[in-house]
């Protein structure tokens, strides 16, 4: 998670248009392949607000609290955004001129972290998932796939640990 990261995904822009021409299982997979590799960026409510340095850039003040907003859509579902360039990102600041909002880069793991967790109280998060620009392709990616995404990495770390100790060692498992 990097503040005020510029991004950009080309490959996964391909994948969308791809999967949204022809909704195919390679096409699919493709979006699946890219979107565990790209990095979005995500509006914050940074408090207490950032402030310009000495560069010009902003800066966050050590112990500042991070919130993401979110999106509510039909009949009350929640949802972070993912944007993927820039211009998709400026699309939502046009609808919401009255939200200057700095950003951060965050990649599917941060924001599976995020929708996967449980408060104190043992709350799951109120986010039904990520919608990747919103404005432009609006392509929901659900809790439920972003826990299958997380099992899949996990399984693929542990198959690489035990082939790197030569199958002589039972890894530990999440």
């Amino acid at each position: 998670m990097e503040f005020n990261k510029s991004v950009s995904n080309p490959m996964l822009m391909g994948a969308i248009e791809l999967m949204k021409a022809e909704d195919t299982p390679e096409h699919r997979n493709m979006f699946i392949g890219e979107l565990g590799k790209a990095s979005f960026l995500s509006p914050a409510i940074v408090d207490p607000a950032p402030t310009e340095g000495e560069d010009g850039e902003l800066v966050i003040a050590p112990g500042s609290k991070v919130q993401f907003p979110m999106l509510t859509g039909a009949e009350g579902m929640r949802f972070f955004m993912a944007f993927t360039d820039m211009a998709e990102y400026e699309k939502w600041q046009e609808k919401n001129p009255e939200q200057k909002l700095p950003y951060f880069a965050l990649k599917i793991e941060d924001y599976a972290g995020i929708v996967l967790r449980r408060d104190a109280k043992g709350n799951i998060c109120p986010a039904l998932g990520i919608v990747v620009n919103p404005f432009g392709a609006n392509i929901v990616v659900p809790r439920e796939m972003l826990a299958g995404m997380m099992s899949a990495k996990v399984a693929q770390a542990n198959q690489a640990a035990r082939q790197a100790a030569g199958n002589k060692v039972t890894p530990f498992k999440a």
